[in-house]
């Protein structure tokens, strides 16, 4: 079943009034009047709707039903990838979204290799991977900072970054419980030590994701799925498609 997201649904009652790229979405559905469809809102509800009207500009539709499901991890994950080249940053935005991160906080470091920030492109994605995939919430996606301003921030919880030295632990051998982690992972060179050195005075625990090195885009979904693995609730009883 088709699902949108439509921020302020339900705020003015049971009508519910869709243009623009929900518009296109129903029309690529060929969801006609009287078919249902899905809707969840900023709140974390989702809505079940009835299409009334097809407009050329305009789709008006009515919610029958509203749940809240308990789809959304309780751990707070912040994943901060060093920003990459084009399709790779759009992997990541996409798989960290089915992953249940919160926020993807994307940095740049001294061997960052991508520069193009599509910042309206990632949120676009963001929202398409929330629809598919069930979530009640679309992560929020920062405009990429630099490394050492990045460390500066407040973040609360556990604070790590991705390392290929031989004496850090693996992630998985980190203890539990953490209700919220901010995770810092390389581009395609690496972090520099110096980096690793400020990040540390800062704070953060170098930990090692893999026993094999893997290519960044990989680095930040693994990341990903380590933590919400050791402190969410990613497990083997999650739906495949």
């Amino acid at each position: 079943m088709l699902r949108l997201f439509v921020p302020h649904a339900g705020a003015e009652g049971p009508r519910l009034r869709l243009s623009g790229a929900d518009l296109r979405h129903l029309r690529a559905y060929r969801v006609g009047p009287g078919e249902r469809f899905l809707v969840f809102d900023a709140t974390g509800a989702e809505h079940e709707a009835r299409l009334e009207r097809l407009g050329g500009r305009l789709a008006e539709a009515t919610i029958l039903a509203t749940h809240r499901p308990a789809r959304e991890s309780p751990l707070d994950l912040v994943l901060a990838p060093a920003l990459l080249k084009g399709a790779k940053m759009d992997l990541v935005i996409e798989k960290a979204t089915e992953l249940g991160v919160r926020r993807v906080a994307p940095v740049v470091s001294r061997y960052t290799v991508g520069r193009g920030v599509r910042l309206e492109r990632w949120r676009r994605l963001a929202v398409a991977a929330a629809e598919q995939c069930g979530r009640t919430s679309v992560p929020a996606i920062d405009a990429p900072l630099p490394l050492p301003e990045l460390l500066r921030a407040p973040w609360p919880g556990l604070r790590l970054i991705a390392w290929e030295g031989e004496r850090d632990v693996p992630l998985t051998a980190l203890p539990a419980p953490a209700e919220a982690v901010v995770i810092l992972v390389g581009p395609e060179g690496g972090f520099a030590e110096d980096e690793i050195a400020a990040a540390r005075a800062r704070g953060f625990r170098s930990v090692r994701l893999a026993p094999r090195v893997l290519r960044a885009e990989t680095a930040a979904i693994a990341a990903a799925a380590l933590c919400q693995h050791r402190w969410g609730d990613l497990s083997t009883a999650g739906a495949v498609r």
